[in-house]
């Protein structure tokens, strides 16, 4: 790879999203989703495939990327609305047409409760939703077949009340379900000295359901089926690894960090106590992870490549939160090579270079080129990378000094093309979530919050 110097050429006449395209939704229909726009001005020339405006009152969730369904003809877009979370699935020409595909009350709800997690198959055609029931004393598992009509129907229950619950697919067929139950309050002197006697003159009874905890295996093919995976740790919100070998348990308030393998049925702690957030995994290499976590005076983060075989362990940025794994092993890192813990702590607020450093798997040879525009540590650490394996391309959201707010930048980094690009900008307000679709070919991000309004674009990097 050249050792080249990538200088962005930040020609910013913004194109307004409103221009791209200004067709309503079909009527009847449920939203009304017609096109506006919000914070991000489109870098002119680049080719804008939508933009959508949500309902009124709809704000993305933080990490709640938009989903690529049905073999990209339908987007998935999480929110909270109206005190509730939602997810619209938007298709049609131009992913214009919405319908509500998960919802906590109101007629398109296979059940009202409260949403604790989403996730859609692999093969994007079926969306699994945990929902807690009212009071918070069970969780069922809702399958829904996207092709079909209807909110779905429940395949499973786990009865008690829960402080973590997760959601992932580990192929089409199978959900692995983690569940942390919340301590139950120790019983009151007294309370079991003598069971209740029975009523010979009434039906037996039902004994009390079996409080689940743990990792549950689900299957939904046939008549279904659950398999409690018996593990020493507690759970927390699991990232699984490319072929669902291995899977980190993130950690959060109530528990630690910690690595399960699902071959082995094995649970061990991580060698961190606070909370981790892992990137991404190796395609390549089965137990290797890239993750987000404090330095060690908690002040400022730094992303880490961690082998689980091997325990290896090694920095690869300074208060950065963008990194991924390319299709080679090869790394992508979001951050400024001089930069240390201790500048990052004592001066958060220095000018640095925004820089990328490509790093190959043995970390033997680092190329680092320079994004041609300046930040400050404590921005770098808010940054995010989403990154397309079928393009082999990074998103990158990063922010720079400005007032009265700091100012927010999209931009994309090739690896095959050695090129980078400003795809749009504006002030840091609400929140942006990006997400390829499955072949890299289009780029699609949800832009804004409740109060500003929030509208989705799906356009077409340049390369």
């Amino acid at each position: 790879m050249p050792r080249s110097v990538l200088i962005l050429i930040l020609a910013l006449s913004a194109v307004a999203f409103a221009s791209c395209s200004t067709a309503p939704a079909p009527k009847p229909g449920p939203p009304p989703f017609v096109a506006r726009s919000t914070t991000l001005a489109v870098t002119t020339g680049i080719k804008v495939l939508t933009n959508v405006a949500m309902p009124s009152g709809f704000a993305p969730i933080p990490s709640r990327l938009p989903m690529w369904m049905e073999n990209g003809e339908e987007i998935g877009v999480v929110g909270t609305q109206g005190g509730h979370t939602i997810m619209y699935g938007l298709g049609g020409a131009a992913w214009r047409t919405g319908r509500i595909l998960a919802a906590e009350t109101g007629p398109a709800a296979a059940e009202t409760g409260t949403i604790a997690d989403l996730a859609v198959s692999p093969n994007g055609l079926t969306l699994a939703t945990a929902m807690v029931a009212p009071g918070g004393d069970r969780v069922d598992v809702i399958i829904r077949d996207l092709i079909a009509t209807g909110p779905g129907n429940v395949i499973a229950n786990f009865n008690g009340r829960y402080d973590s619950i997760s959601m992932s697919w580990l192929n089409d067929a199978t959900i692995a379900l983690a569940l942390r139950q919340h301590p139950e309050p120790p019983e009151e002197p007294g309370a079991s000295e003598e069971a209740p006697k029975s009523d010979p003159d009434q039906a037996d009874v039902e004994p009390p359901p079996t409080r689940a905890d743990g990792l549950q295996v689900i299957v939904i093919t046939g008549a279904g089926s659950v398999l409690p995976l018996k593990l020493s740790c507690p759970m927390s919100t699991l990232s699984w690894s490319a072929h669902g070998v291995y899977a980190v348990g993130q950690g959060d308030a109530g528990a630690p960090p910690v690595i399960v393998d699902r071959r082995a049925s094995t649970c061990t702690r991580f060698h961190l106590r606070q909370p981790i957030h892992v990137l991404d995994w190796d395609k390549n290499d089965e137990g290797s992870f890239l993750y987000v976590a404090p330095d060690p005076t908690g002040h400022t983060i730094g992303v880490f490549k961690y082998n689980i075989p091997t325990g290896a362990e090694h920095l690869m940025g300074v208060s950065t939160g963008g990194a991924a794994f390319a299709n080679s092993s090869n790394t992508l890192t979001l951050g400024n090579r001089e930069l240390t813990f201790k500048v990052a702590i004592e001066r958060p607020r220095e000018p640095v270079t925004a820089q990328i450093a490509v790093a190959q798997p043995d970390l033997t040879q680092i190329d680092v080129k320079s994004l041609g525009f300046d930040t400050w540590p404590e921005m770098l650490a808010q940054s995010t990378m989403a990154f397309s394996t079928g393009a082999d391309e990074a998103a990158m959201e990063i922010y720079a000094p400005s007032k009265p707010i700091p100012w927010r930048k999209i931009v994309t980094y090739s690896i095959h093309y050695d090129s980078a690009f400003l795809l749009a900008e504006g002030p840091a307000q609400g929140i942006v979530n990006m997400s390829w679709s499955l072949r890299g070919r289009w780029l699609a991000f949800l832009d804004g919050d409740a109060t500003i309004g929030t509208v989705m674009t799906v356009l077409e990097p340049p390369r």
